[in-house]
Parts: C-alpha cells; structure tokens; sequence
C-alpha cells in the first residue's frame, strides 16, 4: 500500500529540482555577476527574503547587488563579501562569482595616477621652523643647567648667624654704624631693653685627640659658633676656624655638652644667634 508523501517531503524535491535547473547555468553566460545570481536565485524559486534569511544581509543589499547599485553597498570590502556568501546561499561557485563581480565593478582594477598629479611634498612651515625651535630649546636647557652647576658650587657664607631651623638671619652689613641710644629707644626717654646674653654654666672640657699630638703646635684653637635655645641647649654647632683641622671633632664633641642660661629681653627668654667661643688645645 503506497503512503501519501508529506508536504515537507514535496518541498524538498521541488528545491532540489530546481537546483538541477540552476546547475545547467554558467556564468559566462551571462554579461554581469549581478544577472547570474538573480537568474540562478528564480530559477529555484526563491525570493530576495529567503537568501537574506540564510546569509542574514538585509534585502535592500541583495536587491543592490542584483541591479548593480553599487552606491546603495557598503564599502568595497563588504560588498565584496555579500556577494560572496550570496553565491554560497544559491550553490554557485562562490570564487568565480566573486572575480567576475570585480570585473563588472571595475574593483579589480587599480586607480589610475596621473603622473603630473605627484608633486614632492613641501616643506611645511612647521617643518622649516623645527631645527630653529629645536636649537633655542637646547640653548636654554644648557643655561638653565650652566646656572645651577653655578649656584650649587658657589661658597657658602658660613659667617652668616642661623636660627634654630637652619634658616639664615638677616644681619645688617658690617660697613654700618651702630644705631645709637636714642634710636634705639624709639620714643625719647623710654628706657633700653634689659639684655643678659647666654652664659655657659656646665662646661665641659675636650678630649685632646692622641692621633693630633704629632706634628701638632704647644696650643691650638678651634673657633666655635652655635645657637642657644631658650632651655640653655646649643644647636647648629660648626667649626668658624680652626688652628689645625685634626682638633674640630673633638671641640664639636665637647661643646653639645654644654649647658648655658638662657638668654633674655626684659625678663623674655629668647633664642640666642651665632654665639661664638673659643676652644683651646694644650700639649699634654
């Protein structure tokens, strides 16, 4: 007993006929790539919808590749490969269709240059002005570099006082006359500040250095300056001169040992600046 074929069944061999039908089409048949795969697609009996659904390209592309509208395609790249997976879709050899797409395209061909239409690139301004920048730019590096070497290896002025922070103090110069009574007081008849200067009350004496006894003079002298903190304590210590360099650490030694009375202004304790003494150094 024979059994009635489905209608999926029936489908498949309508398709199947018609793909024969489209295999019997060659492509220089036909004048462009375009007219091939539009033929081979109604020759199986399908629609624009049914390839975009297998390549998943909008229609709108697939009708411009048909008509040849490259304007209506993406970039070349793109087209080139909608056409490809739309020969795919149909059966067709893919390569072939693809080659004959460049040629009818004109993509195979390579843009023609005129020759006159190379010229040698011009020197920008930009360009010309870069080794000029590029000079002033290094002469400026090298000064700036020159004025640091400069200020890093001047001397310093160890005769200048400090406070307490290593901040230098100001001093008037040396040249200029000492103010007088009346200008010191500021208003006629007020009286001077009460000054008592720092005095030290627990010296300690220096150890004479046994490696400095040869070739060293009967006495030597080591010049110290400091400042006093309000609680009697040296600090900034360092050597102003020296009779002979071998006994600097020794007095240095020595003199953050001692204790001195504050000074004060007026019954005010304050820091006292640059307070010189001398440390003295006897042959044993």
């Amino acid at each position: 007993m024979a059994t009635k074929k489905s209608s999926a069944e029936i489908l498949n061999m309508n398709e199947a006929r018609a793909r024969k039908r489209a295999s019997d089409l060659t492509l220089e048949e036909f004048p462009s790539a375009s007219d091939y795969l539009r033929t081979v697609r109604e020759a199986q009996g399908l629609s624009l919808d049914d390839i975009a659904e297998r390549t998943h390209i909008k229609s709108a592309f697939l009708e411009a590749i048909e008509r040849r509208e490259l304007e209506r395609l993406p970039s070349r790249p793109f087209a080139i490969g909608f056409v490809k997976s739309y020969a795919e879709a149909v059966g067709a050899d893919a390569a072939r269709v693809v080659a004959k797409f460049k040629q009818d395209s004109g993509f195979s061909a390579a843009p023609e240059i005129k020759p006159e239409a190379i010229e040698a690139p011009r020197p920008s301004v930009e360009t010309a002005e870069r080794p000029l920048l590029s000079f002033v730019a290094v002469a400026l590096v090298l000064g700036f570099m020159i004025w640091c070497a400069l200020v890093i290896t001047r001397p310093r002025d160890v005769s200048r006082p400090f406070s307490l922070d290593r901040t230098p103090i100001a001093v008037a110069p040396a040249t200029a006359p000492s103010p007088s009574p009346e200008a010191l007081r500021g208003v006629p008849g007020e009286p001077l500040p009460a000054l008592v200067e720092a005095a030290v009350i627990d010296p300690v004496d220096p150890v004479y250095p046994r490696r400095c006894e040869a070739g060293a003079a009967e006495t030597e002298t080591v010049e110290l300056a400091f400042n006093v903190s309000p609680e009697g304590k040296i600090s900034g210590e360092r050597v102003a001169r020296s009779s002979n360099g071998c006994f600097n650490d020794s007095a240095l030694n020595a003199a953050r040992l001692w204790r001195f009375t504050p000074r004060t202004v007026d019954g005010i304790v304050k820091p006292a600046y640059d307070v010189r003494r001398v440390v003295t150094f006897k042959r044993p």
